[in-house]
């Protein structure tokens, strides 16, 4: 192989084992045998790269893989650049060590400063000025008098240097004392209520001491016993609607007996409702009828004891 700048002047032909169809001729009359009239003076592969861009696909040399970075290669060079300190005193992504940044001073204009501090003093002056001149005590204008009357004393001032006369009664503490020796005196219609409701009292009492013919208290005592006794023989005569091996049976253990029936009731009821209405199993089937049959029972129990009158078969 000869050294020195190569005589190819145009772009480097692929090679026939990689590309065969660059070589073959469609135009011939071989190339339309072999079936190749329909293909492009194209190549089928990928565009070879640029030399000058390039290099390293056209050199004998295997290309050098990338170099291997490590996960824990950016801690590293961290530490090597900031040193070690400051990483291990981290707290959250806060370093102890962070630079304190100078406090930025805005510029003071002296000038307005002192303009602004001039003005002020001069306002609170001005107010102190004026709440002295408030607190002042105003002169009152001289009212014009004529001279005509200058040496003329004043009739009012003459009446109120006049002294009272001391004989004057004092109805006051007069009124006072006649008050506490006079006594209340009621109208005449009161009076007369209340002497007539007092009559009538006497009258009353006059009566009832000489009255005769009162009923003796024994007599009132025999009649009351009397009265217990024919209830007694009432309850205990026999109805005549009683059938015979009977008895009737008492009116408080009736409608005791009929308030526990209407409680029964009431509670299988309950029961009966609760029951479910799409399941039929044979316990739920069962237990229906059970219900069903008590409360029938309990109808008829309802019906006896609703009547004034229940008769009881007594034991032979």
């Amino acid at each position: 192989m000869s050294e020195g700048p190569s005589r190819i002047t145009g772009p480097i032909p692929p090679d026939p084992t990689l590309c065969p169809d660059y070589y073959r001729r469609p135009l011939s009359a071989r190339g339309r045998l072999e079936g190749n009239s329909l293909k492009l003076d194209l190549l089928p592969g990928p565009i070879p790269p640029e030399f000058s861009l390039y290099p390293g696909c056209y050199s004998a040399r295997c290309p050098q893989p990338p170099p291997r970075i490590k996960p824990n290669a950016k801690d590293i060079l961290e530490k090597g650049q900031n040193g070690t300190v400051g990483v291990l005193l981290k707290l959250d992504e806060i370093s102890f060590f962070e630079e304190l940044r100078p406090k930025r001073r805005d510029h003071k204009d002296h000038e307005k400063e002192n303009l602004r501090r001039m003005r002020e003093i001069q306002r609170k002056c001005r107010e102190k000025e004026q709440a002295r001149q408030l607190s002042q005590p105003k002169p009152v204008k001289a009212l014009w008098k004529s001279q005509k009357y200058e040496n003329v004393e004043s009739k009012v001032k003459a009446k109120l240097q006049v002294p009272e006369n001391s004989s004057k009664v004092d109805f006051v503490s007069h009124n006072a004392h006649n008050a506490k020796r006079t006594s209340m005196q009621r109208s005449r219609s009161l009076q007369s209520i209340h002497k007539v409701l007092e009559q009538k009292q006497k009258d009353l009492e006059e009566y009832n001491t000489k009255q005769k013919g009162h009923v003796p208290h024994y007599l009132i005592e025999r009649k009351d016993h009397w009265r217990k006794e024919a209830e007694e023989r009432l309850r205990n005569t026999p109805d005549p609607d009683t059938p015979p091996g009977h008895a009737m049976m008492p009116e408080n253990q009736r409608l005791e007996t009929l308030k526990n029936l209407k409680e029964s009731q009431e509670k299988f009821l309950k029961e009966l409702l609760l029951l479910p209405m799409r399941v039929d199993t044979l316990s739920v089937h069962t237990r229906r009828v059970s219900l069903e049959k008590k409360l029938s029972q309990i109808e008829e129990a309802l019906k006896i004891f609703s009547r004034p009158k229940v008769f009881i078969k007594l034991d032979s």
